[in-house]
């Protein structure tokens, strides 16, 4: 992007007659003030100078993954260049540049060959010169809607993969999301691998208290979830870095055994959810769904234990709870979660 003097200006040099328009310091002086004034200065301005690799690259030195987005179809779901005919250059490219996650979204695509064009990724990825991650758009709405999705075979083309419309910063569309999750039993396809993916997190973008954040993040953390950050970080308030980098929470999330958690028991709106780690330990939630401060209960046999005495950490709190028998109860907070670990003592 730039500007040129010739099909305006030709190549006129008569400054005596002509000293508007004869091609002179002063013109380009004049042309490149009204290109200020006129905002094509910051339209000209390459939002990249250095390039996407330079950017690449510093993200690395700084011990980072960098991802990157693009869309299977000829345009993406913003009408930006889509990578329709230039799939292999553009996975070339994509390792050239030195990207680790290709988030691949499926708009201007049509549905009924979606199952080709994501295998069709998946190979060219397979075959490149670096690993890059794949994160799927597919299955589509449509297919959700219909339930007709081959979930064996997105779970076998796909790291990561969407079932579900795009999260909104608003309780309801959490509870919606779980309830989809739990609903279709999609636990099953999770593994090392091969990760549900319910979208990024909306922790700390101002739709929702701080006891629902921090249920939206243990319950992406008990669904072994991507637990990507959406909000801006430059700016996050101590609640918000709080929720962001609760380590034991995290740590159940990042669980090596990879076996997605998911619901025991609901009633009322009050819930309980179990998550099996590698160390022959479980993450309990005990999620109340109402609007008022309740006791939520989880038994050590409905929970498939055989020891009758169980020691309990709060994982939120990162402190020890102590030894119990048989049972575990806390007062749970409105809309709020109690996630503990449960371990033999």
């Amino acid at each position: 992007m730039g500007w040129n003097s010739w099909n305006h200006f030709g190549c006129s040099i008569d400054c005596d007659r002509q000293p508007f328009n004869c091609i002179s310091q002063a013109l380009l002086i004049q042309m490149a003030d009204a290109m200020v004034l006129a905002g094509m200065k910051y339209a000209l301005f390459p939002r990249f100078p250095l390039g996407i690799k330079y950017v690449a690259d510093y993200i690395h030195k700084r011990g980072l993954k960098f991802g990157i987005y693009q869309d299977c179809g000829k345009q993406t779901c913003e009408g930006f260049p889509g990578s329709f005919g230039y799939e292999a250059l553009d996975v070339k490219t994509f390792a050239e540049w030195g990207v680790d996650l290709l988030k691949l979204d499926g708009c201007y695509f049509p549905v009924d060959q979606m199952e080709a064009k994501y295998t069709q990724w998946s190979q060219l990825l397979g075959n490149a010169s670096r690993p890059m991650v794949f994160s799927c758009s597919w299955p589509t709405y449509a297919d959700l809607k219909n339930m007709s999705v081959p979930w064996a075979k997105v779970a076998s083309v796909c790291n990561l993969w969407r079932e579900w419309i795009d999260i909104r910063d608003e309780w309801a569309t959490i509870l919606k999301i779980v309830d989809y999750q739990e609903e279709m039993k999609l636990a099953q396809w999770a593994r090392p691998g091969a990760w549900n993916d319910p979208d990024m997190l909306e922790v700390g973008n101002g739709g929702m208290t701080y006891d629902e954040y921090k249920s939206h993040f243990s319950l992406w953390a008990m669904m072994a979830a991507p637990l990507i950050a959406g909000n801006d970080i430059r700016t996050m308030s101590h609640e918000t870095r709080t929720i962001l980098t609760a380590r034991e929470v995290i740590a159940v999330n990042q669980d090596p055994l990879g076996r997605q958690g998911g619901r025991l028991r609901a009633q009322s709106g009050l819930e309980v959810w179990t998550r099996r780690l590698h160390d022959n330990s479980q993450a309990v939630l005990l999620w109340n769904r109402n609007t008022s401060r309740t006791n939520i209960t989880v038994t050590w046999a409905e929970m498939g234990l055989a020891s009758r005495t169980q020691r309990v950490r709060n994982l939120w709190t990162e402190s020890d709870e102590g030894t119990f028998v048989n049972a575990f109860t806390a007062p749970v907070e409105p809309h709020g979660v109690v996630m503990v670990k449960v371990s033999p003592t």
